[in-house]
């Protein structure tokens, strides 16, 4: 017979878990994109840069240490980092402006003594799509890394075809790999991944504990040929940024396009995406009244809010990035925490002297500047865009809403088993949207509003800061609800917006 083997310690309880099973999990939540980066892009250059064009930087000593910047690139970094409160992180993106060669960077390299034991060694590259086998190597008289490169650069010269007989190999003792690159630039060049010679032969060194840049380890990067046109560089630089996981939102130009139609066309570019683009001019005929070419009158006529036309005389400066780091510093989820440009001061950035009549032609043409206002005040004037419909605070303010508003939506999705085809489904929904319009009362970009309304006994009714309206269900088509379309919601938000000038009648009386 069977014996039970008993259990020191008390008699045996069965576990809750048999009554109340509970388990542990956390639900999905979609982030917002954080729209308070600004970027400089800098002109003249290519891969020495970096292979993604995009750095990011979070100091002034930063960005005025890293080789890669230009001067102009260090000045613009120098007004952003200048100005107090100012946005966190700038960046700087790479215009190419000259054909590129293609290279691969290996993988980190075997120990130097063990590649200087190699006098046989083999591996076969592609560079510009011919692949050739690199035998009889011999590294015993490399002596360092940067010799082994010398070396290995002989070896693959001796190949006479295309893009061996001018290639390069450089010891990069930053980040501790080799750098193979084409003799040759533009779309074709390329140096791809290394591999073992086919068939074998000698001491392969093209993979881990020798070169270790076999089989997909190295990362490689293809030639590429601008096409000379500034936007298409612009979106280049709008994707490396996504593909670091960051966008840039703020976009300010090298000094060499300012007063060019590069300029103008980059002025388009931002205004059919989510970013804000300050230009600057300083051209004299910014001064002329009868001009119609220049910046101003140009982004005026067009209408284009993303962009803010600024005039300036010394060029040495970049209000733009200036402005940038002010107008991106605002903290959304603070009370009252939402600016306007105009009464700002740009610090570092010369003021330029105007009297009434100059800034009046100024002024009709479209353009901010920095004036000295009064006696001792340097103003920000006046934060319009190019559309007269918009200012500046207004258009990043609802740039960020609507970021806010799509994701806190896009959550009602992510953290419910399903939102219902009903009227719990919708309400879901609306108190999505209105979390946000809430936070954008509480930071005073939203506000309520008076209302002439001569029914009322005051003599105007009050606006709320904002209305949702939901479709109501019924009007909802079967093909929409077969579709899983629900009913769409409009909003009505009024702007807090701000008061920039004001008259004031005194009467005396004796």
């Amino acid at each position: 017979m069977a014996t039970v083997n008993p259990i020191l310690g008390g008699v045996l309880s069965l576990p809750r878990s048999l009554d109340v099973f509970i388990t542990l999990s956390k639900p999905q939540a979609e982030q917002t994109t954080d729209l308070s980066i600004a970027i400089f892009a800098q002109a003249g250059g290519g891969f020495g840069f970096g292979a993604d064009r995009v750095a990011f930087y979070s100091s002034f000593d930063a960005a005025n240490t890293d080789t890669r910047l230009t001067a102009e690139g260090k000045k613009a970094a120098r007004d952003f980092f200048s100005q107090s409160p100012r946005a966190k992180t700038m960046a700087v993106g790479q215009v190419f402006s000259t054909p590129q060669a293609g290279f691969l960077k290996t993988g980190a390299p075997g120990l130097l003594a063990a590649l200087l034991a190699v006098t046989t060694g083999t591996f076969a590259v592609s560079i510009d799509g011919i692949s050739s086998n690199i035998t009889a190597v011999n590294l015993s008289t490399g002596v360092n890394m940067t010799g082994i490169a010398a070396l290995l650069q002989t070896k693959i010269r001796a190949v006479a075809t295309g893009g061996f007989t001018l290639a390069t190999v450089v010891w990069d003792a930053v980040t501790g790999t080799f750098k193979i690159t084409s003799g040759t630039t533009g779309d074709l060049s390329s140096v791809s991944v290394l591999a073992p010679v086919s068939p074998a032969s000698g001491v392969d060194i093209s993979g881990p504990g020798f070169l270790n840049g076999a089989f997909g380890t190295g990362i490689a990067q293809p030639g590429y040929a601008p096409t000379g046109q500034l936007v298409d560089e612009l979106t280049l630089i709008a994707e490396a940024a996504r593909s670091s996981g960051k966008f840039v939102y703020g976009w300010a130009l090298d000094v060499v396009y300012r007063d060019t139609a590069q300029q103008i066309a980059a002025a388009g570019w931002a205004q059919a995406r989510v970013a804000f683009m300050p230009l600057v001019s300083n051209s004299p005929l910014a001064w002329d009244p009868s001009s119609t070419t220049d910046l101003g009158p140009v982004v005026r006529a067009a209408g284009q809010y993303r962009a803010e036309p600024f005039y300036h005389n010394n060029p040495q400066y970049y209000p733009d990035m200036a402005t940038l780091a002010v107008m991106l510093s605002v903290n959304y989820a603070q009370k009252a925490s939402t600016i306007t440009m105009k009464f700002k001061d740009l610090v570092g950035i010369p003021i330029v002297s105007l009297n009434e009549t100059q800034w009046a032609t100024l002024q009709s043409k479209g353009y901010n500047t920095l004036t000295l206002t009064g006696n001792t005040s340097r103003v920000f004037r006046e934060g319009t865009t190019g559309n007269l419909a918009w200012f500046m605070d207004d258009v990043v303010n609802l740039d960020n809403f609507t970021e806010d508003l799509q994701v806190a939506v896009y959550n009602v999705f992510l953290r419910n088993k399903k939102v219902p085809y009903n009227s719990a489904g919708v309400m879901l929904l609306q108190d999505g949207a209105q979390q946000i319009c809430e936070r954008y009362v509480f930071n005073n970009a939203f506000s309520e509003r008076r209302v002439l309304d001569l029914t009322q006994a005051a003599g105007f009714r009050i606006e709320p800061p904002y209305a949702i309206t939901p479709t109501p269900l019924e009007l909802m088509s079967v093909a929409d609800r077969a579709a899983r379309i629900g009913p769409p919601f409009v909003i009505n938000v009024n702007l807090a917006g701000a008061i920039h000038s004001i008259a004031i009648n005194v009467n005396a009386f004796s």
